[in-house]
């Protein structure tokens, strides 16, 4: 079991977590379902059992149109990066047998490829193609944006953050036939972005973007770097239900002092941030 696992089950054990405060609109992430390293489908099935029997499950647009607002922290939305074939042949219908929706969000450049930038490092993954892309049920489904190259996009050039952000959104739009409005981070973290590309995304259009930061809510300031609750493969159904319930949450500020570090370290002369 993992550190973070363990710290969590004790803060839910001593019953801090009641005391976290509600907050919302609550973003899942996933990533794969399914194969040698993504999470069970049966596990994902449970999951999906479990968040719409505490929250209202809402498109993520809707849930962003709620920040700010009291009735935030009574929704979720579910989100899935990198916009893989397993999420179409396995989560869909798992989605839509529950009437519930997602927002799938695609690295466009990358259509009909699969996942290079996990090389070395995680099971190679299919993406979806054109057809693919265009055969998901707008009813289920809405696409969002993974960048074009699914780079990093802290410190870009304009032309560059250009072409990950409004570029990437017309070659969706155009293949897809729909409007594509919201936007994920590729890796997400908030020193892997930075605030030119927080502007870029706005410029180009989109109406939100979402980060890998966690939290189970979002304050309206960060409307272009939504935190959301990340679910890995090995957690278990208990595990996903603590996170619900607050017990990771002080994994966010275990995130912002590594962040702080991490730039007093960069600024003092040690290792640059990541590109």
């Amino acid at each position: 079991m993992a550190l973070v696992d363990t710290v969590s089950r004790l803060v839910a054990a001593s019953g801090l977590a009641r005391l976290a405060r509600p907050a919302g609109p609550l973003v899942v992430m996933y990533h794969g379902i399914g194969g040698g390293d993504g999470l069970a489908l049966a596990a994902f099935e449970a999951q999906l059992d479990l968040l719409a029997a505490t929250r209202r499950v809402v498109p993520l647009g809707e849930a962003v149109a709620l920040l700010g607002r009291p009735e935030a922290h009574t929704v979720a939305s579910i989100t899935f990066d990198d916009g893989y074939r397993d999420f179409a042949e396995l989560a869909v219908p798992a989605l839509r047998a529950r009437g519930l929706h997602a927002t799938v969000f695609v690295p466009a450049g990358h259509l009909g490829g699969w996942n290079r930038w996990d090389e070395g490092r995680a099971e190679r993954r299919e993406i979806l193609d054109e057809a693919g892309l265009c055969s998901l049920d707008s009813a289920s489904v809405e696409i969002g944006a993974h960048g074009h190259s699914h780079v990093r996009l802290r410190d870009l050039s304009p032309s560059a953050l250009a072409r990950e952000t409004a570029q990437a959104r017309e070659r969706l739009e155009q293949i897809g036939g729909r409007p594509v409005r919201l936007f994920a981070f590729p890796y997400g973290l908030w020193d892997d972005f930075d605030p030119a590309a927080e502007r870029a995304v706005a410029v180009a259009g989109f109406d939100a973007a979402c980060s890998t930061h966690f939290g189970r809510g979002s304050r309206p300031s960060e409307r272009y770097r939504l935190r959301r609750v990340g679910v890995a493969p090995h957690e278990s159904l208990g595990d996903f239900a603590r996170k619900l319930a607050g017990a990771y949450d002080w994994t966010a500020w275990k995130e912002d002092l590594g962040l702080l570090r991490r730039r007093l370290g960069s600024r003092a002369g040690g290792a640059p941030l990541p590109r």
